[in-house]
């Protein structure tokens, strides 16, 4: 069995997997506590349009189409643009210009900055709250080696930076570092306890090797939990896995159906000495399996039954969709150039 079809085949039958090895009592403390809000994945819905990266811009295409080629559109014309995230409602997209971060409309509309540091302080490919008000990016100053995650509150417009450990008594001067740039994404998913019977917000990103939570020498995904979205204070931190330098994984992604925090996340395993990154594949959850080699920035479609992703061929990057094995192979040949994808939720209701 291929990888391709083994990953078909987990996304056909919603699979689950068991905890990681790594969990910490004090997340486990975190999931015996209770909690706020509604028990939702990070971005679930219909599958709505793709947004993705080429040439500098952020453009959109349409793969349900029978001609996808046809409904490309560009959204953004100054050529120093990445990191797009739609925001769970499929209204608005997060994105990077020049290091700071904007929104826009899902049609290109309204473009608005939301940071104005850069370059002296540069932010990475952000991740929106499962609730939609907040946006968890990193914040990294330049020639630093690490940063700091950072969120930002659509409703108040202020910035805070997420602070640990539970009942820090000093916490803006206990923060989880963060790898910096190139490569620092982060992912927010309300997302199912070790247990399965009990939801949390859950926040993963890559730690810096000098943490408690990962060895120097090893590069780290590390989760950060809180009872409820609107918390940065005071949170859980746990280390999730971690693999010897210089394998990292990076893009890390949410399955978007009730995610187990400590497994339904899917990464690319990539080799980098001295900063240049070779793929190796997609692992299809936390200690998982390698699959798909040589692909990166996967991501999952709203409804979790296809898959996203970006493969070099003949030097060039390209856009490829993979769905469950009843649904064949649409578009072998890719969906279009580009990288970076994301894909849209559309809420049911209005679809």
């Amino acid at each position: 069995m291929t990888g391709m079809q083994r990953l078909a085949g987990a996304i056909r039958r919603r699979a689950r997997w068991p905890i990681a090895a790594l969990t910490t009592t004090a997340t486990v403390a975190l999931l015996t506590a209770g909690f706020a809000g509604s028990a939702q994945a990070a971005y679930p819905g219909a599958d709505g349009l793709i947004a993705f990266v080429r040439t500098g811009n952020i453009y959109t295409i349409n793969p349900e189409s029978t001609t996808p080629a046809s409904t490309v559109r560009r959204l953004t014309r100054d050529g120093h643009d990445s990191g797009p995230r739609w925001s769970p409602d499929g209204k608005q997209l997060a994105y990077l210009d020049r290091g700071n971060l904007w929104v826009m409309n899902a049609n290109g509309s309204h473009k608005t900055r939301l940071t104005n540091q850069a370059p002296a302080y540069t932010d990475a490919r952000p991740s929106w709250s499962p609730n939609g008000r907040y946006l968890a990016f990193v914040k990294t100053k330049k020639g630093a080696n690490f940063g700091y995650l950072t969120r930002y509150d659509t409703v108040t417009h202020k910035l805070a930076t997420f602070s640990t450990p539970y009942n820090s008594e000093q916490p803006t001067r206990r923060q989880i570092k963060v790898r910096a740039l190139p490569g620092t994404s982060v992912a927010w998913g309300w997302a199912l306890d070790a247990g399965g019977g009990a939801y949390g917000s859950f926040i993963i990103v890559e730690g810096e090797g000098s943490t408690p939570f990962c060895q120097s020498g090893w590069y780290c995904l590390d989760a950060i939990g809180f009872p409820a979205q609107s918390r940065y204070k005071n949170g859980f931190p746990s280390a999730e896995w971690q693999t010897r330098k210089p394998v990292r994984h990076l893009d890390p992604d949410w399955y978007p159906n009730s995610p187990q925090f400590g497994t339904d996340l899917m990464t690319t395993q990539a080799r980098c000495p001295h900063g240049r990154c070779t793929y190796s594949g997609i692992n299809e959850t936390v200690a998982g399996t390698l699959i798909l080699p040589g692909a990166y920035q996967a991501v999952y479609s709203p409804d979790g039954a296809f898959v996203a992703y970006v493969r070099n061929s003949r030097g060039t990057a390209k856009i490829y969709i993979l769905g469950p094995p009843t649904v064949g192979q649409p578009f072998p040949n890719g969906l279009t150039t580009g990288t970076q994808p994301d894909w849209q939720p559309v809420p049911v209701s209005i679809r």
